[in-house]
């Protein structure tokens, strides 16, 4: 698959670019992370992906509307689907095994 056709069968798939699509997935996860963990805004940002958490909180508010701070403040703290604050971290990530076809 060329990344022309790559882009073009995401933008089907999901209405939006590539990049766009990426980036809901990352701020979703992230919005889950700051409602439901008190891991700081620099380790959300680190496990969605972006190494500046600068980056991180300005994308974040511009997309949102708010700074992932006040987001934060503005959630409950019930956990989502029982899981807790042992998120993997990025840079020891659990180990997924895939079976190969024989």
């Amino acid at each position: 698959m060329t990344p022309a056709e790559l882009r073009a069968a995401v933008r089907r798939a999901a209405g939006c670019s590539p990049k766009d699509y990426l980036l809901g997935i990352r701020l979703g996860r992230a919005k889950e992370l700051l409602a439901a963990t008190e891991l700081s805004v620099a380790a959300v940002a680190r496990r969605v992906g972006y190494d500046d958490p600068a980056c991180f909180s300005r994308l974040f508010t511009r997309r949102v509307g708010m700074a992932p701070v006040r987001f934060r403040a503005q959630q409950g703290r019930s956990v989502p689907g029982g899981w807790s604050d042992q998120v993997p971290d990025p840079d020891d990530p659990p180990v997924i095994e895939v079976p190969h076809a024989p």
